[in-house]
């Protein structure tokens, strides 16, 4: 694997530091139930088991960990407000220590930049076969249906790329496609692909899609080569210059 894969598919350390932090919200939970010397209520045990359940969901990046994580967080709020006016736990610095990293965690997860990636698989690029590259090309898809949609490409690799689409065309996800990329001098690569995911164009996205490409036949597989051999060393030395 070359250093420009590695920094493309390296999986951030966040993702793993979060997901101990929410072990840590667990490990509170105990404690509190322990110092107070309460009686364990079945939600809390329930509360309790969920905890590495959205735990793992943060680590994998999953819509579901996501909505699992927001649920849980949450249940937790209610259930130690209804807790406190109760049972007068409003002096424990544990409790308060608990509730301020659960709000800390609805905070965080509540974040666009954040909550991105849990929905859209495209923004995983760690998850990627094939590194990603920025790049600006021109691009013609047509559907099974005849009709064609001409768009801008803005990365791409050797698996697919992302197309920006204008606002009157629409392609439907997993529609099968056929591909025309031009790349400056390049004689165009046609290959037949798939669309993996759609973007309405919402917040830092734009409209377009990302699409898969099927395996191209060889002049078009050494094509797609030599065009990813120019954008790879455009994009070292690229990174290269923004690091001196």
């Amino acid at each position: 694997m070359s250093l420009s894969d590695e920094k493309q598919l390296k999986k951030p350390v966040t993702l793993t530091l979060v997901a101990v932090g929410y072990l840590g919200a667990m490990v509170l939970h105990i404690a509190q139930i322990y110092i107070q010397g309460r009686s364990v209520y079945p939600h809390d045990v329930l509360l309790i088991l969920f905890y590495p359940a959205a735990a793992y969901g943060i680590f994998k990046v999953r819509a579901w960990g996501w909505g699992l994580v927001i649920g849980h967080i949450i249940f937790l709020l209610g259930s130690n407000i209804i807790l406190a006016v109760k049972d007068n736990y409003f002096d424990n610095w544990l409790f308060i220590q608990l509730n301020l990293l659960l709000l800390f965690f609805l905070w965080y997860f509540l974040r666009k930049s954040v909550r991105s990636p849990f929905h859209n698989p495209a923004l995983r690029w760690w998850e990627r076969q094939h590194p990603r590259y920025g790049a600006v090309f021109r691009i013609a898809l047509r559907t099974a249906t005849g009709e064609t949609a001409e768009g801008e490409g803005v990365n791409l690799s050797k698996g697919g790329c992302f197309v920006r689409l204008p606002h009157d065309r629409n392609v439907a996800l997993k529609e099968a496609v056929e591909v025309e990329l031009h790349y400056e001098d390049f004689e165009p690569f046609r290959t037949k692909g798939r669309v993996s995911w759609v973007s309405e164009g919402e917040g830092i996205n734009p409209k377009g899609v990302g699409i898969a490409f099927s395996r191209p036949d060889r002049p078009n597989r050494l094509m797609l080569r030599a065009i990813m051999k120019v954008v790879e060393a455009r994009w070292l030395k690229s990174a290269q210059g923004a690091a001196a």
